[in-house]
């Protein structure tokens, strides 16, 4: 057991002394904003290199390859695969051209995509392809990556030799939730954690990180192979044909031919879904994994919202505070209660507003085919996520991008009482009505009409009775005067610049300060005041918490 499986045991022993007897039924989540820097096999740059057991890593993968070798470009350009037979031929062009100068020996995904674009004719082929063209190609080109034996090779994560401390945290402590929530809090005793990956457009090869990432705290840890093409292939009845709906639901291809184990989990998984309903009620804690929640969002519900069997018996168990449900990214924004937001940039945030509708392509041109849709346009579910978060909206990456303009655009199109907004590499805790922040950043929390708070680990909050009733940990006593003139700032609306907005209202004695935003031949502005019910905190990272400040956002001289 390394250390940091000693520490999820001890913290897991903690909180079971820390949570008197009738929490130990409460209701949790654990919301993480993504951007988890977890050191691991293909992402080295988080970890302590010294640290590292040279061996194992030699045993891991690395890095994704392709082969060009003949099957291989016969496997990518088959007629089937393109619009038309003169398609084909022209891609068999483009990578016969690329083999030529590489060879036939697998090479990195990155070098691929620079060969291919290397020449011009290459650039504006590459350029032309759609986002499943080009993930079709390099799914039918991926090498089969193996060890001397012929085992496949498995991305890898070293938790111990990790340089964030905020990421071991993060996993360890929903172990060790998940830990009191099945009464395995004592030495010697491992919750199960399922894992699902079903938020990637390719889930078989997410899974050898998530399943890695939390055995490293010691637990019993599965891999639940449900995605939105098991989904539609029962649905169809087509189990036996569930190559196709990978490739058309889910966005991947050939992935039996990589991982063939794994295609295999999953087919019986299809056949018989009682399968994965027996490990969801043994699970104590499941985590979803980031990158489309609209996938898992057709995981676990019908077309028509309708939930699966499997989200039926996952909300059962968390409503009975025998089942922790975690996610990060794309897994924390599905678990949003009435609307799920779906897709779209902050500035098409306010230049257009959000369009109930499922997201867009990425390269949507707002033509018919994309019901009049950009790439970039904001789009929600209107019936809901998993439910799970009942209070509101839940939204991630959140200071990094500049989401907070978005989410509380969002919030008010739609009539939510409540939206919250979680920074990378952080978490918020949801135990039944009490909220706490965990990691490295914060959580920012919109409620209607525009009340806005800004959480850091030390402040908590309470959510009871569709009021919320926060507490910072270090509240800052000075005062904001009316008759100061307002502070007047660019904002960038991709970046922190909001969070740099409120710090610099906090370190004033100003009562206002706002944000202006250019956007082409419009001008937007984002207006924080401080009322009588406002207050300011030190938090940790040296930026500012605060609670009860107004916001107000709309378009200047209009």
């Amino acid at each position: 057991m390394n250390k940091y499986s000693l520490w999820m045991a001890a913290l897991g022993m903690g909180l079971g002394l820390l949570i008197a007897p009738q929490h130990a039924q409460a209701r949790t989540l654990f919301l993480v904003g993504g951007g988890m820097q977890s050191c691991a096999s293909q992402n080295l740059k988080a970890c302590e290199r010294g640290a590292l057991d040279p061996l194992a890593l030699r045993q891991s993968r690395t890095q994704l390859k392709v082969a060009l070798t003949p099957a291989a470009l016969d496997r990518a350009t088959g007629t089937e695969h393109w619009p038309s037979a003169e398609a084909a031929r022209q891609a068999r062009r483009h990578l016969a051209t690329v083999a030529e100068a590489q060879g036939s020996d697998p090479i990195s995904k990155a070098d691929f995509t620079d060969a291919l674009r290397d020449s011009e004719a290459g650039e504006q082929w590459y350029q032309g392809l759609s986002d499943a063209q080009w993930y079709t190609l390099v799914d039918r080109l991926e090498a089969i990556q193996t060890d001397r034996y012929g085992q496949r090779l498995e991305e890898r994560v070293f938790l111990e030799a990790n340089r964030d401390p905020h990421t071991p945290e993060l996993v360890n402590r929903f172990a060790a939730l998940a830990a009191q929530a099945g009464g395995k809090t004592q030495p010697g005793k491992h919750p199960v954690l399922v894992v699902m990956t079903s938020s990637a457009r390719d889930p078989f090869e997410a899974r050898d990180f998530y399943q890695g990432l939390f055995a490293s705290t010691g637990a019993e840890v599965h891999w639940l192979p449900l995605d939105a093409s098991v989904q539609s292939a029962r649905r169809a009845h087509e189990c036996r044909n569930l190559e196709r709906h990978r490739q058309q639901v889910q966005g991947n291809a050939d992935r039996a031919r990589v991982y063939p184990q794994l295609a295999a989990a999953q087919q019986q998984l299809c056949i018989q879904p009682q399968s994965g309903l027996d490990l969801l009620a043994r699970a104590d804690g499941l985590f979803i994994n980031g990158g489309d929640q609209w996938l898992t969002w057709q995981a676990l519900r019908a077309p028509d919202g309708t939930p699966s069997d499997e989200l039926t018996l996952i909300a059962r168990r968390v409503a009975e505070g025998r089942l922790v449900v975690g996610g990060t990214s794309a897994g924390t924004a599905v678990q949003a209660g009435p609307v799920m937001i779906t897709n779209g940039s902050n500035a098409s945030a306010l230049l257009t507003g959000p369009t109930a509708a499922p997201p867009p392509a990425r390269d949507c041109d707002g033509s018919a085919a994309c019901r009049g849709l950009q790439g970039d346009s904001l789009t929600y579910e209107p019936l809901g996520g998993l439910g799970l978060f009942e209070s509101g909206i839940t939204d991630t990456h959140f200071t990094e991008r500049g989401r907070q303009l978005r989410l509380a655009r969002l919030a008010a199109h739609s009539g939510q009482a409540l939206a919250v907004g979680v920074d990378e590499n952080t978490a918020l805790i949801v135990q039944s009505e009490r909220w706490q922040v965990l990691g490295q950043a914060g959580v920012w929390v919109w409620q209607t009409p525009g009340t806005t708070h800004y959480l850091q680990p030390g402040d908590e909050a309470q959510w009871r009775d569709g009021t919320l009733s926060v507490a910072l940990a270090n509240p800052i006593k000075e005062g904001h005067h009316d008759e100061n003139a307002p502070l007047v700032r660019a904002l960038s609306l991709e970046n922190a610049d909001y969070r740099r907005l409120a710090d610099a209202l906090c370190q004033s004695t100003q009562q206002q300060t706002l944000g202006q935003i250019t956007l082409g031949e419009r001008r937007f502005g984002a207006l924080l005041t401080v009322n009588e019910e406002s207050e300011f905190g030190r938090g940790p990272s040296g930026h500012c918490s605060y609670k009860n400040l107004s916001l107000k956002v709309g378009a200047v001289g209009e």
